[in-house]
């Protein structure tokens, strides 16, 4: 298993536990989890759980990564579950192209060590964002769902989209 990506700007690797007060910081912003699938964390021991799951995750279903930028983590990309593909950063990083970079890692991984022959995500409609991120690296709307996840008492939507590995070899091909 792959343990470290290496781009110009960032570093993605396996998660640890002493990157709990990082990713804290991240998951503990308002901002940040404004689109993530639960609402911000309160605590650390919060955090702690999460990271636990994200270390224990069955590789042959996950392929997940720390992003880490001047050596401090700053979020994660990779598949939380395969073949869907899951981001975050801290706001601080944002605008700045690392989450365009650490996604183009992540999916050049998944594509060269796994058999998935599609990757896809689901975004909430409202996040334009992170809709324009993935169709800048190439990904078509497949779908879309109503009241699919609760967060904080409140249902949000879904829209799905999908890259498949031909797509992905004709965009990365001058």
């Amino acid at each position: 298993m792959t343990r470290e990506l290496v781009t110009a700007r960032l570093v993605l690797r396996r998660p640890k536990p002493g990157d709990v007060d990082d990713l804290h910081q991240v998951f503990s912003s308002p901002e940040a989890m404004r689109w993530w699938s639960t609402t911000p964390h309160e605590t650390v021991e919060k955090t702690a759980e999460w990271l636990d799951g994200m270390i224990a995750a069955d590789p042959e279903l996950s392929d997940d990564f720390v992003i880490e930028a001047q050596g401090r983590v700053i979020g994660k990309a990779g598949f939380w579950r395969l073949p869907e593909i899951g981001y975050i950063l801290h706001p601080d990083y944002w605008g700045q192209g690392l989450a365009t970079e650490a996604l183009t890692a992540v999916i050049d991984h998944i594509l060269a060590t796994r058999t998935v022959e599609r990757v896809t995500a689901d975004v909430d409609p409202d996040n334009a964002a992170s809709i324009r991120l993935l169709r800048r690296l190439g990904f078509e709307q497949t779908g879309a769902a109503s009241r699919t996840w609760r967060v904080g008492g409140v249902w949000m939507d879904s829209l799905y989209f999908g890259l498949d590995r031909d797509r992905w070899k004709s965009l990365k091909t001058p």
